[in-house]
């Protein structure tokens, strides 16, 4: 009887220093999922699965209808190699000089290089058909059309001449598909050249010609 006193008094003490409210886990883990008195830790949210990341695309640009160029439209860099020549092919020729080209408010555009009156002149007939010409160059405009650059020349130019109306850069002096119809449009990308006479394979006097020169269409001139 003394000893099952003793073993009383001496689970009384035990208990409250074990830190197990119920007597019957001691002296096992009273930290145990199974205990009468664990406490679920729901501090932590349920890990959830983010949406997926969505892109915009990046905005394009796509060509007018006809594929010529505008201000809402930027063409490729023009390639020689990859026009479509509607007169004679120049792109092998020499480039003999610099080309600068004028727009003036007035209407005409001038075409500046060393070359003007050194390369040889060759008599054809006017348009008027009443009466002989000296010419020696032809200038060129290169219009992106259809996914293409087209190049063609639109003029005759004399040995001293330097400047033509800006309504000689159209399609009615191309005379050529698919420039026939053509007209530049204001703020439309055009490259300009000059070269020897090469509007018809027959009259070419020497094969050179000048650099390219870039412009952006000023105006639409009548």
């Amino acid at each position: 009887m003394e000893n099952l006193l003793r073993i009383g008094i001496l689970l009384a003490i035990a208990l409250p220093l074990s830190g197990c409210s119920d007597g019957w886990c001691w002296p096992f883990d009273c930290t145990a999922s199974k205990s009468s008195t664990g406490v679920l830790d729901d501090t932590t949210p349920p890990a959830t699965t983010p949406p997926p990341a969505t892109t915009t695309p990046p905005a394009t640009t796509t060509p007018p209808d006809d594929g010529s160029s505008s201000t809402d439209f930027v063409p490729p860099d023009l390639v020689l190699s990859e026009v479509t020549w509607l007169h004679t092919d120049v792109s092998k020729w020499k480039v003999t000089s610099k080309l600068k080209v004028t727009i003036s408010s007035g209407g005409s555009v001038c075409f500046q290089h060393a070359d003007a009156s050194k390369w040889p002149s060759v008599s054809i007939t006017h348009t008027s058909g009443t009466h002989k010409i000296q010419v020696n160059r032809n200038p060129w405009v290169f219009a992106y059309k259809n996914g293409k650059w087209y190049g063609a020349t639109f003029e005759w130019m004399r040995p001293t001449g330097r400047c033509k109306p800006g309504k000689t850069v159209s399609g009615d002096h191309v005379k050529r598909d698919p420039l026939k119809n053509w007209d530049p449009k204001k703020g439309e990308t055009l490259y300009f050249m000059v070269s020897a006479l090469a509007r018809f394979g027959a009259h070419v006097n020497v094969k050179e010609r000048t650099d390219l020169v870039k412009v952006v269409w000023p105006e639409d001139f009548d």
